[in-house]
Parts: C-alpha cells; sequence; structure tokens
C-alpha cells in the first residue's frame, strides 16, 4: 500500500472510531445494533471499533437487556468509561483562579483555588494559574487520564487562538495563554468567556435548546453578553462580539469615562465593578441606599433601567432574536419588577415584527467550572480528528 493510501486509511479509521465514540457518550447507553444504524457503518466495522475501544478500556458493557418482552436476543449496551478519563475547568478573574477536575461522568475529583489582590505582571497570573492547576492533577487519581484544561475567563478571549484579549485585572494586554499552558503541561488547553460559555452551554443542553437566534445579557460584576445566530455563536472579526456592556447606553448626566476609552458604556453604572469605579459605590452601600429611598439612588436606579432597556430595544431590533436569556448578580438590586418592567418596555418599544420573543431568566446557572469542561468534551468528541488520543 502506498504510503498515502496508508494515510487515508488510517485517517478513515479514525474518524469511524470518533464517531462511534461519539455517539457512545452523547447517545449511551447505546447497542452495537444502534451504532450502525445511526453512524451508517457496517455491523463489521462496528464490531471491531466496540472491540477496540472495549480493550483499551475506553468503553464498558452494561447488563444485558431484552429487545422485546418474550424475545430471546439480548442488548448489550456500551457505556463510556467515564471514571478513567478526567478534564480541568478553571473560573479566571481578576483577583483568583478556582478550579475543579471532574472525571467525564462530571463527578468532582478534586478543587483548588488560589486568590491575589491584583496581577501587578503577566507572571503573577500564571504563578497563581499554574498553583491551581498544579494542585488538580496532584489529587486526580489517573493522571494519565487528563483530557484537557478549559477556561472560563471574565474577560475577552480569542478563543480560536487560545489568547486573552483583555486580561482579567491586567487591561488591554495580549497573553498566549493557551500557548503557554500547553507547552507546560502537554494538554489541549480552551479558553472562552464566561458569558459566551453560559450561553453555549445554554444553547446545547439547557433553557434555549429550542432556540436558533438568541441574545444573553449578564449583569454582575462585569456585564456580558453572547449572540447566537442560527444556534452559531457569533464572535466578530476581532473575536469580541456580543460585548453589550460597551454599548453605549448612557446620556448627561450619567456619561462617564470607561476603562474602554470610550463614554456612556452599559458597563459604567449598571455593573458592579462599574459602580465603584465610577461612582465609589459598592453593591451593598448601593442597596441599602435604595431600601433607605435616597433619592439620588432610586434616580440612578431608573436611570439605569431605562439604559439596559435602551440597549435591549435596539439589539432586538437589529437582530430579532426569538430569545433573550438575561442572569447576573445585578438583576435583584433593581427590585423584584425589574424583569417584568424590562419585558413590557422593550416589547412596547420594538417593531411589531420584532415582538414574537420569550423573555428567560436564568436564575440558577451551573458552576462556571463544570461549564468550562464542555469545552473539553466537546472537542474529545469532536467529528473528525486526524488521529485518535484516546
Amino acid at each position: 500500500m502506498s504510503t498515502s493510501k496508508h494515510a487515508s486509511h488510517t485517517l478513515l479509521k479514525s474518524i469511524n472510531q470518533q464517531k462511534v465514540l461519539h455517539l457512545i457518550y452523547s447517545d449511551s447507553p447505546i447497542s452495537r445494533v444502534e451504532l450502525a444504524q445511526k453512524t451508517g457503518l457496517s455491523q463489521q466495522t462496528v464490531t471491531n471499533i466496540v472491540n477496540r475501544l472495549l480493550e483499551d478500556e475506553v468503553i464498558l458493557e452494561g447488563e444485558p437487556q431484552s429487545l422485546e418482552s418474550g424475545s430471546g436476543r439480548k442488548r448489550v449496551p456500551l457505556l463510556l468509561n467515564g471514571s478513567r478519563f478526567s478534564a480541568i475547568g478553571i473560573e479566571l478573574s481578576g483577583t483568583f483562579a478556582r478550579g475543579a477536575a471532574y472525571n467525564l461522568r462530571k463527578e468532582r475529583l478534586a478543587e483548588a483555588e488560589m486568590r491575589a489582590d491584583s496581577y501587578e505582571t503577566e507572571e503573577d497570573m500564571l504563578r497563581v494559574i499554574r498553583q491551581v492547576i498544579d494542585s488538580l492533577i496532584k489529587e486526580i487519581p489517573e493522571p494519565d487520564g487528563i483530557k484537557g484544561i478549559s477556561f472560563s475567563v471574565h474577560g475577552l478571549v480569542d478563543s480560536s487562538e487560545g489568547i486573552l484579549l483583555r486580561s482579567p485585572g491586567m487591561g488591554w494586554k495580549r497573553i498566549p495563554l493557551g500557548r503557554i499552558l500547553e507547552e507546560e503541561y502537554g494538554l489541549p488547553v480552551y479558553l472562552e468567556n464566561d458569558t459566551n460559555l453560559l450561553a453555549l452551554n445554554e444553547n446545547i443542553s439547557g433553557r434555549l435548546v429550542s432556540s436558533r437566534n438568541n441574545v444573553t445579557l449578564k449583569l454582575g460584576r462585569g456585564i456580558g453578553g453572547a449572540i447566537f445566530v442560527d444556534k452559531m455563536l457569533v464572535t466578530g472579526s476581532g473575536s469580541v462580539a456580543g460585548e453589550l456592556g460597551h454599548y453605549k447606553a448612557f446620556l448627561p448626566p450619567h456619561l462617564h469615562e470607561c476603562y474602554c476609552g470610550g463614554k456612556g458604556c452599559l458597563t459604567t453604572l449598571a455593573s458592579a465593578h462599574g459602580l465603584k469605579r465610577t461612582l465609589g459605590l459598592t453593591v451593598d452601600q448601593f442597596r441599602g441606599a435604595l431600601r433607605a429611598e435616597e433619592p439620588q439612588a432610586v434616580e440612578l436606579r431608573e436611570a439605569v433601567k431605562t439604559a439596559v432597556v435602551s440597549a435591549l430595544s435596539n439589539i432586538v431590533t437589529l437582530l430579532n432574536p426569538d430569545h433573550i436569556a438575561l442572569t447576573g448578580t445585578m438583576l435583584p438590586v433593581f427590585g423584584e419588577s425589574f424583569l417584568d418592567e424590562l419585558k413590557a418596555r422593550v416589547l412596547a418599544n420594538v417593531p411589531q415584527t420584532c415582538r414574537n420573543l420569550e423573555f428567560v431568566h436564568l436564575k440558577t446557572t451551573e458552576d462556571e467550572t463544570i461549564l468550562a469542561i464542555e469545552r473539553v468534551l466537546q472537542n474529545v468528541f469532536k467529528i473528525p480528528l486526524d488521529s485518535l488520543s484516546l
């Protein structure tokens, strides 16, 4: 066999094996017959692949089950050996790195956290991250089974290149975090913005599964946004599409400078960090002032509400989504009726052709470390691969 034919044959075997493995991961328990039906592969090819995976202990056989009542035939379900393999998920912010290791059953194996008052240099951040990763690896029963490290970043990232664009706590400084850590640990490293990661999870298996076009807005320590069009995350030419925190939403007397270099950005007053940076107010102080019905605080709350309504109204008019998802720790600060008021005001503002819109309140969300490992799982079982690392 020529070298090129041998390479093509090897690649085809790898792709077929990955197809089978992907279905065992996503549709388990699943039988050999079902695998052949769903992949279009021959029964013999599926049997050969399954036998290799069983021999390598990548998958396991479950208890045989009858296909139908009274039938002598048995269905042997196949399952991923999730306890053998693991992944590390890390939440990275401007003051801490918090990580956890999970097996592929999503059972937590270990956790670690390192805090820092600030990152003065790139090396400061890397030192904190390394300490978390090293601590987790020591606690994982089978470190050879680690399939990757993934980050949920409170900042801007180029996920395709693994680059921090605006690093948490360090401003506009490009750091090739993915390359640095891949060289050090010999593992795939994935980076994603925290709101994009949340929206990805909700679109794949959460409360936005039925939606094809949606926008997620997160009002918390900062403000994040994610845009999905036809079930695809919109990243833009610079990997920063959906940064709704920098929507120009305020006018005088609430027109303040933003760290991005512009003025009037939504994040300057509608996020926890923005309140602190712009007015020197903590969230607790702002909440206390609202409870005391201090006129300045009440006026500020109304200005923020109007700014959020304006931002969402224009986004809905421009993108015509079918769902808007709202989440974040700042939502309750603006009052119990804020979400109902927001929905009513946005629907009143947008054209009638855009009013077929559902609002989803994400009151609770998955831990960011487990959201992060979803990126590892998606890539481990992605089709096709040139070679199968398992």
